[in-house]
């Protein structure tokens, strides 16, 4: 970054980017036209407090660099553990998905690039899928979430039978973002970014960045009371998504899973209790769709 900078002691302005996990910031270089992100590993601002910030900041550069070539992605320019574990990449002046669905703006063509992307993400970093670890990461999330006993207790009982389900094929394992939440797809030029991959895994499922995605805009529609009004909308999505039937019906089949996971991330956040509560009834009635 600074060898494209003409005058090194030029004004930098400072943006916060709010909400984010972590403390973020873009930085404006006056007069040089150039901005960049940086994320502060270890300034975290989200639920999620104890972790190796170190790691994480490795983790999400080494992976940028890896992934750049096979999606969108912000540059990775730099990365430092003395400034609170800080990883520096290049600004993208774009909307995010977020912004998309709140506004209910060109909606569906929005969510076929993300399917696009997506794509491309999970079939050019085919691996093996480590099942074990993947419901590991989901009951640890699990304990951290704010539900009574009698709740959590039918919740595991459920996610226990589907640990155990052939529908989950080990052979099928890929890259995903395991945060596929609308704030970290960005729109600039018609094209989609993914951004924070802090959480990526290589032997993920890819029903778990499709079932969080459709989550989230069911979550947008239950909260205008319109919850049917999704439908169309992930059918697109998954039809985007899959290759023919074959693979379309595949994911269909396990998707219930990572819907119910994703529902309950929202209800996590989610500050009116009768919505958190309808997610979370939600987020249990799925787990009953075990593929037999």
């Amino acid at each position: 970054m600074g060898r494209r900078i003409r005058d090194e002691k030029c004004v930098i302005r400072e943006f916060r980017i709010r909400p984010a996990s972590h403390r973020v910031c873009r930085y404006e270089f006056e007069g040089e036209g150039l901005s960049a992100m940086a994320k502060f590993l270890a300034q975290p601002r989200g639920k999620i407090k104890k972790y190796d910030a170190r790691k994480a900041m490795l983790k999400e550069y080494y992976k940028l660099k890896r992934l750049k070539n096979i999606i969108d992605v912000p540059e990775p320019i730099d990365f430092s553990s003395r400034f609170n574990c800080v990883l520096v990449t290049e600004y993208i002046p774009g909307k995010p998905f977020s912004w998309h669905l709140k506004n209910e703006k060109n909606l569906d063509e929005k969510i076929e690039v993300i399917a696009s992307l997506l794509s491309r993400l999970h079939r050019s970093t085919r691996s093996y899928y480590e099942k074990e670890e993947d419901f590991k990461e989901i009951r640890s999330n699990l304990k951290a979430m704010p539900l009574c006993s009698s709740t959590r207790k039918i919740y595991e009982q459920k996610l226990e039978e589907w640990q155990k389900s052939p529908f989950l094929d080990k052979n099928r394992g890929c890259t995903i973002h395991r945060d596929a939440t609308p704030a970290n797809y960005l729109f600039y030029r018609d094209k989609a970014y993914a951004i924070d991959f802090e959480l990526s895994t290589e032997h993920g499922n890819a029903a778990n960045d499709l079932g969080i995605l459709c989550a989230e805009i069911f979550h947008h529609f239950a909260r205008k009371g319109m919850a049917s009004t999704y439908v169309p909308h992930i059918k697109r999505f998954l039809r985007s998504y899959s290759r023919d039937e074959k693979e379309y019906h595949r994911i269909k089949r396990v998707l219930p899973l990572y819907v119910s996971y994703g529902l309950l991330r929202v209800a996590w956040r989610e500050k009116k209790t009768m919505h958190r509560e309808y997610l979370i009834n939600r987020a249990i009635e799925l787990l009953d769709r075990l593929p037999i």
